[in-house]
């Protein structure tokens, strides 16, 4: 299952759990740690700023689906690093981390990429 099938499931799967509005980056990991680059530097410090201030976003108006508005701004709002953990077919467990916690475990981490178990000490474990 992709990134944007986990992604797709996880938003049907918040809708009916998380009331809550919110901004997050997904990431599939098919290894035993996700490394901490794979949240880019662009994307940690757009969700700190959805979280601690301000991200307002134009969405493009290119390709081929229909876009539901021209843009959006958030506003002091929630900010995730989804990981889908897929280390065996038929694997739905996820782990949601707050961008604080995962920008302080990237930051005090001794090791450079993150474990299954340590993202459900710092975050929120659940199965799709």
């Amino acid at each position: 299952m992709t990134e944007a099938q986990r992604t797709t499931l996880f938003l049907k799967w918040s809708k009916a759990r998380m009331h809550e509005t919110f901004a997050f980056e997904a990431k599939i990991c098919k290894e035993p740690s996700l490394p901490f680059d794979a949240v880019k530097e662009h994307q940690a410090n757009a969700l700190y700023r959805v979280k601690h201030g301000y991200f307002n976003y134009k969405i493009s108006d290119t390709g081929y689906d229909q876009k539901p508005y021209d843009g959006y701004q958030m506003v002091m709002q929630n900010a995730y690093v989804v990981i889908f953990w897929w280390q065996k077919p038929g694997d739905k467990r996820m782990s949601i981390i707050p961008i604080d916690m995962w920008l302080q475990e990237k930051e005090q981490s001794d090791r450079k990429s993150i474990t299954y178990s340590r993202a459900c000490e710092i975050g929120r474990c659940e199965v799709l």
